[in-house]
This record gives structure tokens, sequence and C-alpha cells, in this order.
């Protein structure tokens, strides 16, 4: 009865202002949707891979600190050190283009790996049928996700079942459904539709002599460290491991090291296989997301406290029928709790309205249901207990600690505590606005001196798409036909995208009669790549019609440097034949690679007239026209190769991928910055409230002793000129530093401008004096007599 009698009481004051209460459960609503959305993206981030069984005993395996292996390498680990006996390699299949067939369907595989038989040892991934960890033990064998097993066999268990397997380097092979393991959840790193048993490419001449060379090193190694074994067991053996079968051009680059798994999605990006994450961004965007929480509690506590004036006599009556302090911190936590409760139930509706748009933000694929499992459950539930514990308890004791008469008779006056508390509030607004404009206005201007970066080669207007067998037999009747399209200005080939190399390789060079080993990105091209990409020749001659016979090398500027090359006639890569393997040129640095790194020593060969990777550039004004060229070179295309279609992408969108969590970065400090003017000015709005009321009989008397509006007004608003001043100055700092962080993860970056920091701040003065002007125009213009006559 006590508590409905509570409830009946609450409902009543919260209808005495609905203004104020609908402010008050707006900005709790807005809050908590954001905070709510921001804490689960930050509990996926920090979760990832977590799901993997033992995940704490799998290392990434290394050599002399990069995570490029061949074959060979990974192998040496195995034999030599038996106490490992989960150890892998893998690649992403180097197949552009990959198909299935089941009875007269075709099914494309957009993402495949090719692992050996010890891949589900030591990655166990949970299985739906079979037994992934004997999948892979044999040729042209296959593990197929859940997802892509509906795709093309229903419900039913496919294993034991036959595929049909056509990618651009091998086809026509049956392979065997082996086993078939569950969709990878929200927090993986790894995101594959398929694995391919490694024997099965052995049916690939190129293939095999690439994985059998030692210095080919593009596999990727990983180890799973048995319970009774330590990293720095492990650590030792490597260090000592024998080198008696390495080859003696190889022995020096040897050295192998573990990377621990865990740490692999935050701290090392350069293993593409696997999807990364950015430590500091996601530690800035979950900073945030409290940030707004706070700022939405503060808010609440602004609001409801300007209205103290209005409460004191309901508290005072409270207190004279006998009611103690616990008696009032209890009805005002109640009160807060309704609200709350209210504002949540409001953003759960509001989440599941702004799903599809936060997955697009984040990269994800949330559902609703996601969204109720227990520890979202529990972390709502704790996000609610903080609100209320704020809300309800602060506001409970500042109206609990006067005294009953006081309170009825409006006798309490300003009290500078509660001043401070508040102006201390508002103020840490201001330096959350300030550092988050100044935030986004850095991060803008980054995004601008990215795009505005000249990169060393030209990606306008050029689109490219994978080749294959038949396309490379028939080179010479695409050329012709491709000459004859008047939409194409030019064409070239190369032996993968300019902008998405992972070929690495490790020679050995002679320099002056002196010889050492080199490793470099490796990419072979043809004679009139780098005319096609307007690329420089600083020093020597490009390729030629003999260049592929003669195996011969062009290098980038940092190869030369870093190899120590001084004249490249007397530099040549180590060959049984000494007619090959010579640099006859140098060509002017370009970015091949995001501008999060530097440029990277780079090598090119001449791969002739036609390689995996067609490039056209077009000379289209308008949209009809480039659809049309497109047509006429789809109806070429697939004329020669009628099994594999032409797939094209565009050059410029292939490298702005590389900037796609930047971007996700910069959209969602974007709407938190936004989200947090919003809630900022709702706390001013609060805080004036409480101003005016204040100086309601300061402001009667100044207008009856002659003082102009604009005095006023000017009183009114120099409080909070002061605080946003006194804001700034501890709102740069910060910002400063932490968007001096996050530009550390750019090998080029822009400045941090003092104007930047500037204009942060004056934005933030406009929009707060924009906010509380109204409210002091309506006090300074009120009839003094009214302004008294209420004091």
């Amino acid at each position: 009865m006590r508590f409905l009698k509570n409830i009946k009481l609450i409902f009543r004051n919260l209808g005495k202002n609905k203004t104020v209460t609908g402010l008050n459960i707006f900005g709790l609503t807005v809050g908590l949707t954001t905070s709510m959305l921001v804490f689960f993206y930050v509990m996926k981030e920090k979760s990832t891979d977590k799901f993997i069984p033992s995940v704490e005993k799998i290392y990434c395996l290394t050599n002399e600190g990069e995570i490029y292996l061949s074959q060979n390498m990974v192998n040496l680990v195995k034999e030599e050190i038996p106490e490992i006996d989960k150890i892998t390699y893998c690649s992403v299949d180097w197949s552009p283009q990959i198909f299935l067939d089941k009875e007269d369907q075709k099914f494309k595989v957009e993402k495949m790996l090719t692992a050996d038989s010890s891949f589900f040892r030591v990655f166990q991934f949970k299985a739906v049928w079979g037994n992934p960890a004997t999948a892979l033990n044999a040729s042209n064998k296959l593990v197929i996700t859940r997802s892509l097993s509906e795709k093309i066999f229903g419900t039913e268990n496919p294993v034991g079942k036959t595929v049909i397997y056509n990618a651009t380097y091998l086809q026509g092979e049956p392979l065997e459904i082996s086993a078939v393991i569950e969709d990878f959840p929200q927090a993986s790193s790894w995101d594959f539709e398929a694995v391919l048993s490694f024997q099965t490419n052995y049916k690939i001449d190129w293939y095999v002599r690439n994985m059998q060379h030692w210095g080919t090193q593009n596999y990727k190694g990983f180890v799973r460290i048995n319970e009774n074994l330590s990293q720095e067991q492990v650590l030792s053996k490597l260090s000592s491991i024998s080198l008696d079968k390495v080859p003696d051009d190889i022995k020096s680059d040897i050295k192998f090291s573990l990377y621990p798994y865990s740490n692999i999605y935050f701290d090392l990006p350069e293993l593409t296989i696997l999807k990364h994450g950015n430590r500091l961004t996601v530690s800035i965007i979950g900073i945030t997301g409290l940030l707004i929480l706070l700022l939405a509690c503060i808010n609440y506590v602004n609001m409801v406290t300007a209205q103290r004036e209005k409460r004191n006599k309901s508290i005072g009556l409270i207190k004279i029928m006998g009611g103690n302090r616990k008696k009032v911190i209890e009805i005002i936590t109640t009160e807060s709790f309704m609200q709350v409760i209210i504002a949540s139930f409001i953003s759960l509706f509001l989440a599941e309205i702004l799903l599809p748009t936060f997955n697009n933000l984040t990269s994800s694929s949330y559902t609703l249901s996601e969204f109720i499992s227990i520890k979202y459950i529990l972390l709502l539930l704790f996000i609610i207990i903080v609100m209320i514990a704020i809300t309800g308890i602060i506001p409970g004791m500042i109206f609990s600690k006067q005294s009953p008469h006081l309170l009825l008779k409006g006798q309490l006056g300003t009290r500078k505590g509660n001043n401070s508390s508040r102006n201390a509030l508002l103020i840490f607004q201001f330096i959350v606005t300030i550092a988050l404009i100044s935030s986004i206005f850095v991060i803008n201007k980054q995004g601008r001196f990215l795009q505005s970066q000249d990169l060393g080669f030209d990606k306008s207007s050029i689109i490219y798409a994978n080749t294959n067998n038949k396309i490379d037999k028939n080179v010479e009747t695409l050329k012709n036909e491709l000459q004859q399209i008047p939409g194409i200005d030019d064409f070239t080939f190369s032996q993968t995208v300019l902008v998405d190399n992972d070929q690495n390789w490790g020679r050995g060079i002679i320099n002056k009669g002196e010889n050492y080993d080199v490793h470099f990105s490796k990419l072979s091209v043809a004679p009139n790549f780098f005319s096609f990409f307007g690329i420089n020749i600083k020093e020597g001659r490009t390729f030629n019609e003999n260049s592929k016979k003669n195996k011969e090398y062009i290098f980038n500027q940092t190869a030369k440097k870093q190899f120590k090359i001084e004249n490249i006639e007397n530099a040549k890569l180590e060959s049984t034949n000494p007619h090959e393997g010579h640099v006859v040129g140098i060509i002017e640095d370009y970015n091949f690679e995001s501008l999060h790194v530097p440029i990277r020593a780079a090598g090119y060969m001449c791969s002739g007239e036609c390689d995996e990777v067609l490039y056209l550039k077009l000379n289209n004004s308008n949209i009809t026209d480039f659809n049309n060229t497109i047509h006429q070179v789809e109806n070429i295309w697939n004329k020669i190769s009628p099994d594999f279609p032409m797939e094209y992408q565009f050059l410029d969108k292939k490298w702005e991928a590389h900037y796609s969590k930047d971007n996700q970065f910069q959209k969602t400090i974007s709407y938190t910055t936004i989200i947090s003017l919003l809630l900022s000015c709702l706390g001013l709005v609060g805080l004036t409230f409480y101003v005016m009321e204040q100086k309601i009989k300061e402001i009667g008397v100044r207008k009856v002793n002659g003082a102009k509006i604009t005095e006023i007004l000017t009183m009114l608003n120099k409080d909070f000129i002061k605080w946003v001043v006194f804001a700034f100055v501890i709102a740069c700092p910060v910002a400063w530093f932490t968007m001096n962080k996050w530009l550390e993860n750019f090998a080029y970056k822009t400045e941090l401008s003092w104007w930047i920091f500037a204009l942060a701040g004056a934005v933030t003065l406009i929009i707060a004096l924009a906010t509380v002007s109204w409210q002091s125009w309506r006090a300074a213009n009120k009839n003094p007599v009214e302004a008294l006559r209420y004091e």
C-alpha cells in the first residue's frame, strides 16, 4: 500500500512539470540508446576470437619479426620440434574466381582459404557435420561453413557428397565435402566460407614450384602449444633450432619467434588473412559511449536540481509528516527509477529501429536476438543501475539534507557548494563537447589529407578484372578487340591487384660482387605497366620484349636505398644463369599499400603480354558511355571465357577500402559529437532554469534602477562564457594527446593545427550562448514588478 502511495505521489510530481519530465526522459533515452549500442560494439571488439577453445595457447609463427613464411620454414619447425604437434600453414586461395558446381547449378565462393591438414587441429572451430580435425588429410577435400552448406545442399548433411571445383587456375576437379563447421560469430577475426586441402593445388605446376622455394614466403603459420609446454620453452627450442636442412643462402634469414594469437586482432594488422581492429580507436569509442552516458545523467541531475525551488515545499511536507532523510532519497530515487525504466523501454525500441544503421556503421550483422542474450542483458542492467545511482541518489541527497522549516519557508538561499557542484558538472559537459568537436575536426582534416596525398600513380577512371586460363590462351584476340573499343584509352596486366599485393620474396642479391639476402614485395607486370599508371622511371629503363626471357628486375627507390645499390649495372639477383636476374631500372616510389604504413621495398618482374589482372583505362564522360563500353568488353570476354564471367571493380574504390575502418571511426565520432552537443544543450537548459530562478530578484532590482536589456543579458551570459573558457583550457590538451596518439596509426599524417582547437571552442561557445540566450532574453524582458512580487 505504501509503495502504491509512493508511485502515485511520483506520477503526480512528474505530471506537474511535463516539459521537464519530457526533457529528462528524452535525454536519458538518447544517452542510454547511444551508450548501449556503443558498449555492445566495444564488447564485441574486445571479445574477438575468445570463442576459439584454448585460444591463449595459440600463437602466430613469425620469422625475423615478419609474418610471411615459406612452406619449408613451417615444415622445418614441425620436424625439428616434435613437441609441437599442432602447427599449420595457410593462405587465402590465390584463385580470384571460384565456383562450386552441383549438378546444373553454379555457386560462387567469395572467401576461400587453402590450408594443410593441421588447420582445424590448431583452430578447433565448432563442427556441424563431420570431423574437421581430419577433414583435410588428403587431396580434393573441402570444409565449408553452415551458410555455404545450406546455400548448396539445403538442410541435408553434405559430408561425403561431391561438388565440382572450377577456379581460375584449376578446373573440373571433384571435391568431397569432408566436414561442415558452424558459421563464425560476430566476434571473429576469421571470415571465410570454405577451406581447401593444400594437396589439391599440387596439380598446378607453378604453385608447386613456388611452394618448394625457401624464399617464396607467402604463407602464414600458426602453432597450438601443448598444455604441458610454456611459451618460453617453445621460444627456447625455436632459438636453437637446427638449420642443417636450410640452404646456406637462407640460414642467416631464419630467426623464428611466436606472437600471441589473442593479441593479433589489434596488434598485427599486417596479417591480412584475418580481420583487424584498432585498439586505440575502440578505446576512444568506448570512452565516448561512457561520456555520453554521463552527459545524460548529468543533464538529469542538473534538470532536477534546477527545479529545487519548486520541490522544496513538497519535500518539507514529507519531512514534517515524519519522513526521514532516507525516505526523501527513496522517493527521489524511485522517481528516477521510473523515468529510467521508461527511457529503457523506449531505448530498446529505438535500438531495434537503428539496428540496420548501426550494423552498416560498424560493419556488423547484429540481430535483435543477440541483444537479448544473457551478457547483453547483464550489461543493460548494469547501465540502468549506474544511471539510477547517479540520477536518483545524488539529487535525493541534495534535497534531503535541509531542515523542514527552512524548506517550507523558502529561506534556503543560494548554497555555494551546490552551485559549485552544478557548475563543475556543466564544465565537464563542455569539456566533452569541445574534445569531441576537436577530434572530429582532426579526423576530417586527416581524411582530406589522405585524399589529397599524391600516391605516385594514377588510379582514376581505371577498372580491373581477374583473368583466367582461357583469357591467357586467347590474349591476342582480347587485345585486338579491346583496341577497337573507342571508350578504352589503354590497358595493361599484372600478377595481382596493384594496391592489394601479398606476394613477398626473399632472394639473394649480388651487388658490386658482394652477396647478401634481400626481402621485397614482388609483382609481375606487363611491359607497359609503369607508363599505364604514370609511374616514372628514375634510373635505367623499363621492360622490353626480352625482359621476361632474361628475368629482369626493376626496383623502387626504397629498395635501391635499402639494398645499398649505388649503380644498377653492378646489381643482379642470384641465378644459375649469368644472363638472368639483372636490375635494369629504378622507378619512383609510389604507395602500393595503405598510407598507414611507409613505402616498402618493391621489386618487379616482366610477365610478358598477359597476366592475372587486366586493367582498363576508360575515357567515358557519362554513365551511358560507361555502360556501353562495359557492355562491349563483356561481350568480348564472354565469347572467350564463357565459364568465368568478367567481374570488374574500380581501382579507386579498392584503394578506399584500405580506410574503411577509419571512415567507420569518423562516422562514429561524428554521430557521438552531435549527440553530445544535443545533451550539452539540454544540460544548459536545465542550468538556465536554475540560474534564472536564482536571479529573478536581482534582475528585477536592476531593471527598476534603469538597467538595459543588453546589460541584463551580459550579466546572465558572462558565467556561461567563463565556464566554456575554463572547459576549453582543460579539453585542448586532452583532445591533442588523444588525436596525436590516433595519428600515430598513419605513416603519412596531417599536423595538429592550433586553429582546430580554437574553432572547437568557438563553436561550443556559440552553441552555448544560442541555447541560453532565449531564456536570458525572456528573463531580461520580464516585468520587474512580477519578478519582485514573485520573490
